[in-house]
């Protein structure tokens, strides 16, 4: 035992053994078992910088910041039975020691047991959103709602750990947490760096009221894949759960912040009203609901899909084009050497030569031709002879072309023939280049196609 003693600004001296230290390490803070003047078991976190930076200081000030703002809120009589409020505190050098409550269990130590039953997972989960209530009630968004992050003492569970906590009334001058958090209870939002709202923290309870009553987080994971799973995965059904219950917590794991509950205390007026014993037509009526809720995540996390595919498609076809632009690049040269007056379109990705615009086409009709996860989509383009007249789209193809990624997951472009027997895939690359224009040049010649077609000006 290695026995520490401070003393915090309001002159009272703690105690704390280092070697004695409760729980896992936060990202800042490390906590320890203390004790009081009159020898009352407390806990003692010490919160130390990683580095120095203002984000970090600002993390470590922030939860005596708001500590203290829950302090006078409860001296002036109102509500904070369900938060974890400071004894103390006190820097030491760069060290932060904040003095709380000697807590009994967290509830993400109990639930390394298993999932609770039915009365007492209502009850947790009630007991959470009226802490969430009463950080509403001054305006505190908490931004790391998770199971290590709130205690019970006896039979009360408190929220604690409000080093990324957010005064709303603080405006938006304070230095700014975003991208913060617990990924596993992170909201769809928050992984754009949208601003956290109270509607954000319901969500981190929805994913808490869903481990408590399963045993297991509707998002497992790992990690790399958290943020597509809350944006764009539908939560899993909760069969064995009551269908009120159920809907409340899909309602809690909507996408969308606007499809969630308006507040926490609309959370606990629903979990109250579980209470009441429903009629059986009331008992259909919320079953029909939940089968709404079902298809409205359903629908959401389809929608987010095709957003993100949207996207995907998107960023794929600026990839393709800028690579496809540096392979015609590089091949200029050698194009230039031997046919000194060649030209080159870069904008329109096309070559001119002998009075003929030969295109690789990167843009429309360049199409997603599958696209299953990222990896494995793959674009395709053509090769053709522009015609002296008449709809680009009419002139001859000479080369298929294909954009896909290689073993390494690196995307490269590829070439076959335009017969649809040549199904050889070769890489587009500087010799490649100089073949397709080749194989042009002497089918034109050969049939008499020879017209130069419209070029355009700024080649």
């Amino acid at each position: 035992m290695t026995v520490h003693r401070f003393t915090d600004t309001d002159g009272v001296e703690w105690t704390y053994d280092d070697q004695d230290k409760i729980g896992d390490p936060s990202g800042m803070g490390t906590v320890f078992t203390g004790a009081s003047p009159d020898g009352t078991p407390v806990a003692v976190k010490r919160v130390r910088l990683p580095y120095p930076s203002l984000s970090a200081e600002r993390r470590r000030d922030r939860e005596v910041q708001i500590g203290k703002l829950l302090v006078r809120t409860e001296r002036s009589g109102n509500e904070t039975s369900h938060l974890v409020l400071p004894l103390g505190y006190q820097f030491v050098g760069e060290d932060l020691y904040i003095v709380m409550p000697l807590a009994d269990e967290s509830l993400g130590h109990a639930l390394k047991l298993g999932p609770f039953g039915l009365p007492t997972g209502v009850d947790i989960m009630r007991q959470v959103a009226v802490g969430l209530e009463q950080l509403a009630a001054v305006s505190i968004v908490h931004r790391d709602l998770k199971p290590d992050n709130v205690l019970r003492y006896g039979a009360t569970w408190r929220i604690t750990d409000f080093g990324l906590s957010k005064n709303l009334s603080e405006g938006t001058v304070t230095v700014s947490l975003a991208g913060w958090g617990t990924d596993p209870y992170t909201a769809p939002e928050l992984w754009n760096n949208q601003p956290a709202t109270p509607r954000s923290d319901l969500y981190a309870l929805g994913v808490l009221a869903f481990e408590v009553f399963t045993g297991a987080r509707p998002f497992p994971g790992p990690r790399g894949e958290y943020r597509r799973q809350h944006q764009q995965d539908p939560p899993p059904d909760l069969p064995d759960l009551p269908p009120r219950l159920a809907r409340l917590t899909l309602r809690l794991l909507a996408k969308n912040p606007a499809e969630r509950p308006q507040d926490a205390r609309a959370v606990v007026e629903a979990i109250d009203a579980y209470a009441l014993r429903l009629r059986p037509n009331q008992e259909a009526l919320v079953d029909a609901a939940l089968e709404l809720e079902h298809a409205r995540a359903n629908g959401e996390a389809g929608d987010a899909v095709a957003m993100a595919r949207a996207e995907q498609v998107k960023a794929l076809r600026l990839l393709a084009a800028t690579d496809l632009g540096n392979v015609l690049a590089n091949a200029y040269d050698d194009v230039r050497e031997a046919l000194p007056d060649a030209r080159i379109d870069r904008a329109a990705l096309e070559i001119l030569v002998g009075g003929l615009r030969i295109a690789f086409e990167t843009s429309e009709p360049l199409h997603l031709s599958a696209i299953a996860d990222p990896g494995s989509a793959v674009l395709t383009g053509v090769v053709r002879l522009v015609p002296a007249d008449g709809p680009r789209q009419l002139g001859k193809v000479f080369a298929h072309l294909t954009y896909a990624p290689e073993l390494d997951g690196r995307f490269r472009w590829d070439y076959t023939g335009a017969e649809p027997t040549d199904t050889d895939r070769r890489p587009l690359d500087d010799e490649a280049i100089l073949t397709v224009v080749r194989t042009v040049l002497a089918a034109a010649a050969r049939g008499g196609n020879t017209r130069p077609a419209p070029w355009r000006t700024g080649g």
